[in-house]
């Protein structure tokens, strides 16, 4: 349970459990009910402002064990709750929920715990600096990234800063798979647009990347070293262009992603893994725990004894290793690193490698809940109502920078970059999601983004216009003057921010972050248009309400930081 972290809703929903829970002992003393197990119940909101601050709904969880009617059970347990501090007056309604309307006073400490908290608030020491790492993106470095890449590029760095704010040292790693068979088709098409560049008449490669970005490498690397490649061995050539293209292309997907606002603490190379020996230190441990046999000349592996649907070859009757070999290699790596979990955002065409993969770490000696592998789906980018044809290898995609780009000549390159990422993390990680181009470059309140963002702006024009009218600020604002619907609300709404991000980060649900700033962002705005916040009339109010919507900038700017989007200050 969170507490003394500026979460006053948790404090007060353990505060009211304990005040049940006595309750219902005292009830059952007076033999008003028969002995009985308490079940772990909630105290939870409810859906409806006439329902109470808070609710429980224990007696219709008592009533086969009391074997009474839950309503008389709620009357026997009302009985013994003292109207006290915190408790204005509690009601039993329904079939026997027991609701709780509090006093004024908890909404006042709501405000006063953001005031005194600022940036942090939301946050908690929940990790307590245990260390995790979350690995996305992870592009195949044969081309640009593209918007599927992009999409997993804001929900990876989303999850690394809610799960930094709840107390965890959580860090961010990008693996280059720079040793599989797609580099060498890569390296192929190189060679191929560079020999014809060079007015060799040479088929290019069925399998080859297909994309005008390879042409370009082409030029790029005769503009360089012109026909010095020509008359070497096509082997040698083969490799010079393999590292040529891999460092042009890792280096490009660096500063895309750098411009898009992510920043990785390591790029780990599956071909170090490779040649670190570590592949031989898994396979070693496997044999050793009997968790292999021979077949058909290959080595398989006893997956199905963890839970897989068939055992998997991890060598083959050639000698070579199997791609699981080295991803379990990279895996107890970042074991011996020191990370007590993992979390792996992987495409939809690798979800049935999962199985696998958790078997493989149970082999090794690690829980089953060591790895977690998240699947980001697929994104539908949308121009004009058509849906936009992505292949890498067909060379029909749209990337992450022309993406950026075309933002930015509409909106500015800041509000491009914020708003593709705000768009990236609208729905869960397993539901497709439809980018829509042209709601993207709208600044109307039916863009989200512009939304939230002009909520931010709007309550920075207040603090300016205060400063115009002379409106003095009185250092200590009477709280107790917030008392309209639409004042309470927005207390309320600000006082989910810390459950909102607790549960984002615990859930790894970055899309809940979404969703809370542009609710709050709504409920900010129909309170805006129904109570005046500078009135020279009356300045007390006045004051009240400025602090008020200075609690609510400080959490939509939170809340956007957890995002990795701005909160601008005009627009």
């Amino acid at each position: 349970m969170l507490k003394n972290n500026g979460n006053i809703l948790a404090s007060i929903r353990e505060e009211l459990k304990n005040i049940v829970l006595t309750a219902v002992n005292k009830a059952i003393e007076a033999k008003l009910i028969g002995s009985l197990d308490i079940p772990e119940f909630n105290v939870q909101k409810p859906d409806q402002r006439e329902y109470g601050d808070f609710s429980v709904s224990l007696p219709l969880m008592l009533t086969k064990q009391a074997k009474m009617p839950p309503k008389q059970i709620a009357e026997a347990i009302v009985q013994f709750i003292d109207e006290r501090d915190i408790i204005d007056k509690v009601e039993i309604a329904g079939p026997g929920f027991i609701n709780f309307f509090l006093k004024h006073e908890w909404l006042n400490e709501i405000l006063l715990s953001i005031q005194e908290m600022g940036k942090d608030y939301g946050k908690t020491n929940i990790g307590a600096g245990e260390k995790v790492q979350v690995e996305f993106v992870s592009a195949n470095p044969v081309g640009p990234l593209n918007v599927v890449s992009a999409r997993a590029a804001s929900v990876g760095d989303s999850i690394v800063n809610l799960l930094n704010a709840i107390g965890y040292d959580a860090k961010r790693e990008f693996y280059v798979n720079d040793a599989g068979g797609q580099v060498f088709t890569f390296a192929r098409s190189i060679n191929a647009r560079y020999l014809q560049l060079l007015g060799k008449d040479v088929p290019f490669p069925e399998d080859g990347y297909h994309g005008d970005y390879v042409k370009d490498l082409a030029r790029e690397i005769i503009d360089e070293y012109g026909d010095k490649f020509l008359n070497i061995a096509e082997e040698e050539r083969l490799e010079t262009f393999r590292n040529i293209g891999l460092k042009k292309i890792l280096d490009g997907q660096k500063q895309d992603l750098r411009d898009f606002g992510v920043e990785f603490d390591l790029w780990a190379s599956e071909k170090a893994v490779r040649d670190s020996g570590k592949m031989d230190v898994v396979l070693n441990i496997i044999h050793e725990n009997q968790y292999s046999y021979k077949k058909d000349g290959a080595i398989w592996f006893k997956s199905t004894f963890f839970g897989d649907d068939r055992d998997r070859v991890i060598v083959k009757s050639n000698g070579e290793v199997t791609y699981i070999v080295p991803d379990l290699a990279y895996h107890l790596d970042k074991s011996e690193r020191g990370f007590k979990k993992v979390i792996d955002l992987w495409g939809p065409d690798h979800h049935g490698y999962i199985p696998r993969m958790k078997s493989g770490m149970q082999a090794l000696g690690l829980p089953y809940d060591w790895l977690e592998i998240l699947i980001v789906q697929q994104v539908n980018l949308l121009r004009g109502g058509e849906a936009v044809r992505m292949s890498k290898r067909a060379g029909q995609f749209v990337t992450l920078k022309q993406l950026i780009d075309e933002l930015s000549e509409q909106v500015g390159r800041q509000f491009a970059v914020d708003v593709a990422r705000f768009f990236f993390l609208m729905r869960s990680t397993n539901a497709h999601l439809d980018f829509d181009m042209d709601l993207a470059v709208q600044q109307a309140e039916s863009n989200p983004v512009f939304y939230v963002q002009y909520a931010h702006a709007r309550i920075c024009s207040i603090f300016k216009q205060k400063e115009e009218k002379g409106i003095k600020t009185i250092k200590n604002a009477d709280l107790s003057l917030l008392k309209e619907p639409e004042e309470v609300d927005l207390i309320k709404k600000l006082a989910d921010f810390p459950d909102t991000v607790y549960d984002s980060a615990i859930n790894m649900t970055p899309h809940t972050i979404t969703k809370y700033v542009q609710e709050l962002a709504a409920v900010f705005h129909s309170f805006y248009n129904k109570c005046k916040v500078l009135d020279s009339d009356n300045i007390e109010l006045s004051n009240a309400r400025l602090v008020l919507v200075d609690c609510v900038r400080t959490v939509i700017k939170n809340g956007l930081a957890l995002l990795g989007i701005s909160a601008p200050e005009a627009m």
